[in-house]
């Protein structure tokens, strides 16, 4: 039998987390359903590994540039594996640390799921439960954030009318 929630959302990217927590704060019972590593696509392969890159390549630059500014250094060489392994463990902590803040809600059940993911295995509490994709994450936080009851089942249906 599959176990029942008030809400399901559908990744932990950029509001899913936090969209889940305010639900869970608020009493409701949140499955939080990710199909890869936690924290989506900034996190693991976007912003936050970019970010790392370019700061090395910065540093790398800089030092490059050392003359410019009085100082004197050998020309820099890139250790590309540290600089990868950097990537990589800033990557991983931000990634567990939205797996444990997902994991450790009090109204939550995180529930990692391979390629393919049987519906049956959880089911929303009644047909006003909520199931939010990620593009509408944010439009969900705030409808809860603005005013509990705001986003009826009518609005949500014209929101998610976008996939049809």
């Amino acid at each position: 039998m599959a176990k029942r929630y008030d809400a399901i959302i559908i990744g932990t990217g950029q509001a899913g987390p936090s969209l889940a927590a305010r639900l869970s704060a608020a009493g409701q019972s949140v499955a939080v359903v990710e199909r890869g590593r936690f924290g989506g696509t900034c996190v693991n392969t976007g912003c936050i590994p970019t970010k790392t890159l370019v700061a090395s390549a910065a540093a790398a630059e800089t030092v490059r540039r050392a003359s410019q500014f009085g100082v004197v250094a050998p020309p820099p060489t890139v250790d590309m594996k540290a600089v990868k392994a950097r990537k990589d463990m800033i990557s991983g902590e931000s990634s567990a640390s939205v797996e444990k803040s997902v994991r450790g809600l009090a109204n939550g059940t995180a529930i990692p799921v391979g390629r393919r993911f049987l519906a049956s295995s959880i089911a929303a509490r009644s047909s006003s439960a909520s199931l939010v994709w990620p593009s509408f994450a944010s439009w969900a936080a705030n409808c809860i954030a603005t005013e509990k009851n705001r986003c009826s089942s009518r609005s949500t249906n014209e929101a998610t009318s976008a996939f049809s």
